[in-house]
């Protein structure tokens, strides 16, 4: 019975990060309520209140959700344990890029992240975004650090510049397609900036330039 019960408290959960994003693409953050929410999940709006006190935090647990996956796989990609650091870093940046173009989802989450005003949960999501930001070009630098200690990168490359180039190629072309997708194809547009920053800094033959994904590290 007990394990029931978390299974609904997590599935009441889930169901109201899926109303969430809803309701914040279609009405943005600052138009969304609580009780908005909650009717889009079928729930009342104490059970909603029971997961989360606040629309903040439910902002906050819907970014961590979509972003968790991507996350891991980044932080794979500079495990010790392995040496094609420069590959597995391209590969969970292309497959996540690949996901969120294929995935309406995905794109309503990035959206949401995009916009802002000057409501308290836009200056929330600039805390967000400054928290992920500073995350993932630390973990592009463990990888471009490890890419180093095995003699991959070119002699004048250095990874925290390397991984503020990456972090801004990123979000760049994330944030083109999300307002001009009828000009910038983010699947496409992101493989070819990403292997000409890599190809710039990585010596040859640790990746070749428009070859697909290499498979995912699983340690």
């Amino acid at each position: 019975m007990a394990r029931r019960t978390k299974e609904e408290a997590q599935a009441t959960r889930e169901g109201i990060l899926d109303a969430a994003r809803d309701c914040f693409h279609e009405h943005g953050v600052a138009g969304a309520s609580l009780a908005m929410i909650g009717n889009r999940a079928g729930f009342t709006r104490g059970a909603v209140y029971w997961h989360f006190k606040n629309k903040t935090e439910v902002l906050e647990a819907l970014v961590k959700r979509e972003r968790l996956p991507f996350i891991e796989r980044l932080r794979r990609s500079c495990s010790a344990q392995r040496t094609t650091p420069v590959l597995d870093l391209r590969s969970a940046l292309l497959v996540t890029l690949d996901e969120l173009a294929r995935d309406d989802r995905g794109r309503q989450t990035m959206e949401i992240m995009l916009r802002n005003d000057l409501s308290a949960e836009s200056v929330a999501m600039q805390r967000i975004h400054k928290e992920n930001a500073q995350e993932q070009m630390e973990i592009y630098t463990r990888v471009f650090t490890r890419a180093r200690e095995l003699g991959q990168l070119r002699e004048f490359a250095e990874p925290r510049t390397m991984a503020r180039m990456l972090h801004t190629c990123l979000t760049g072309v994330i944030y083109n397609a999300m307002i001009q997708p009828e000009l910038f194809d983010i699947r496409r547009d992101f493989q070819q900036i990403l292997d000409v920053v890599l190809y710039a800094h990585v010596k040859e033959g640790v990746f070749t330039c428009g070859a697909e994904p290499s498979p995912l590290p699983l340690d």
